[in-house]
């Protein structure tokens, strides 16, 4: 911070603010307030915001009682602008940055103000068999498969996204300043610009396969400096890279990442075309990966069947499409026990097997 340029942009400022305020937050260094004391002292722009944001936490209830929290800065300045300060770092305590709403006030070139809310945190997710596409404010987009859920924080510093469950395709947009990370299952996977598609299986595998530029891979870091700071994650120079045209599985480590076809990328994507290739799975994977689209749970009488090879093209929730497939072609009937509960067994005797 203490090199930084007199010549900033009013976004940059705003930033350089939500920076301090959110380090303030946390507590800081001697260092830091020494840095932040250069800070205020560079451009008299920089008070001026800090006292607008203040102004706005004054709508809230008082919160002066907890300005003896706050650290003072070393290079002595005025009461009010202590006070005023003091009043929204107070403000940025008691409200939490989990939940908080970031605030900043500008000027247009008609001298009139404005003001701009971003949420913290959002929540993304689908139901069973529901997809969607969601832009973000950056411009990156996230496709989300069936039964997904993502929480998505933005901070002036970093971009982070935290995989709960299901799928997520991300095109992720550049931005060289704040990396955007994916934390899932202890891993971390973090990228500038770039496309991937990153799974959470029931078995708590993760699959990721890049299908533009590259990520690093890491673990994510549970030290007590990481989780007050998790927005600001810097994986080292060391740590794994996977490129375009790889795909690796994470459990408890990191596999090695192989390569993958391009042909073979289409068919894990198609997905978001609401579609189902099978290339020779067993029967049991396959009705299980339409378990996870339809909520109707399919049950073997004959243990065998489970052992049957299936090729074909479906509809991610046509049922009825692929119950006719296995009728017409592999010689397996159904009976629907229930709307969510579909019996399987086989129509050969055992003379005619």
């Amino acid at each position: 911070m203490s090199n930084l340029s007199k010549l900033r942009s009013d976004d940059e400022r705003y930033q350089e603010a939500g920076l301090w305020i959110e380090r303030l937050s946390e507590g800081i260094t001697q260092q830091e307030e020494v840095e932040l004391s250069a800070w205020l002292d560079q451009d008299a722009t920089n008070w001026e915001l800090l006292q607008r944001m203040a102004q706005l936490w004054d709508k809230m209830d008082s919160l002066s009682r907890l300005s003896d929290l706050v650290p003072h800065p070393t290079t002595p300045i005025g009461a009010g602008r202590h006070r005023l300060l003091f009043r929204a770092i107070a403000a940025a305590l008691v409200l939490g940055f989990s939940t908080l709403l970031f605030w900043y006030v500008s000027m247009d070139p008609t001298g009139v103000s404005r003001t701009a809310q971003l949420p913290a945190e959002v929540i993304y997710e689908t139901a069973v068999g529901e997809r969607q596409r969601f832009t973000l404010d950056d411009g990156t987009t996230l496709t989300l498969n069936t039964r997904t859920r993502i929480n998505v924080r933005y901070t002036p510093a970093a971009r982070l996204l935290r995989l709960e469950a299901g799928e997520v395709h991300v095109q992720v947009a550049k931005d060289p300043q704040r990396p955007l990370s994916v934390l899932v299952g202890g891993h971390v996977v973090q990228a500038l610009g770039t496309a991937f598609n990153i799974e959470l299986r029931p078995d708590l595998k993760i699959e990721l396969v890049v299908t533009e530029g590259s990520v690093r891979l890491g673990p994510q870091v549970t030290s007590e400096e990481q989780s007050r700071n998790d927005v600001k994650i810097r994986l080292p120079d060391s740590a794994k890279v996977i490129t375009a045209g790889q795909e690796v599985v994470m459990n408890q480590g990191i596999d090695q990442a192989m390569p993958i076809s391009e042909s073979e990328i289409q068919v894990r994507l198609s997905w978001q075309k609401g579609n189902l290739v099978f290339r020779g799975e067993t029967l049991a994977v396959a009705v299980q990966e339409v378990e996870r689209y339809t909520g109707v749970e399919f049950i073997f009488l004959d243990e065998s069947l489970k052992e049957v090879r299936v090729s074909g093209f479906f509809r991610a929730g046509d049922v009825d499409g692929m119950l006719a497939v296995l009728k017409e072609n592999f010689d397996i009937s159904f009976q629907h026990e229930s709307e969510t509960r579909v019996l399987l067994y086989s129509m050969r005797t055992p003379d005619s097997q």
